[in-house]
């Protein structure tokens, strides 16, 4: 049996992502550095509480559902995530720190991301005392149902 030795590589996702929980004076827990490790080495991708929670099931790790809903409120907060607020009731959140916008097919829950240069948007004037922070665009689209039946 061979074990797969990694080098620490101060430049991935997971380490960028435990650094700048450090640097926001957020304790890098056990379940944090989970919860980032799933998460971040994983590639681009959106999930939700749930999603998360079951991959951590799948681990055989023991995360509250609890701690994940703080854990990825906390991840939003300094900037390590970007929360998607597709109803009332369900956020998803999306690893890619990119500029783009969202694609979200209502009737199969996901989300594919939409990059900025394939949308159009017309900003009114912005006044001097306010400073553009941020522009969430989610398009919310069905599959036909002639299309669902066949």
């Amino acid at each position: 049996m061979s074990l797969k030795i990694q080098t620490f590589n101060p430049l991935s996702s997971y380490n960028k992502a435990i650094n700048k929980l450090k640097l926001n004076g957020i304790r890098p827990t056990k379940q944090r550095m989970i919860l980032a490790k799933i998460l971040f080495e994983n590639g681009k991708r959106h999930v939700s509480a749930d999603s998360l929670f079951e991959e951590v099931r799948k681990e055989d790790r023991k995360i509250s559902l609890a701690t994940i809903y703080n854990t990825l409120k906390q991840f939003t907060n300094i900037g390590l995530l970007r929360e998607i607020v597709v109803d009332q009731n369900k956020s998803l959140y999306c690893t890619n720190k990119e500029s783009h916008y969202h694609l979200y097919i209502e009737d199969e829950d996901k989300v594919v991301d939409i990059p900025t240069k394939n949308v159009n948007l017309d900003i009114p004037q912005i006044p001097a005392c306010l400073k553009l922070h941020n522009i969430d665009v989610i398009v919310r689209i069905r599959t036909l149902k002639e299309l669902k039946d066949i």
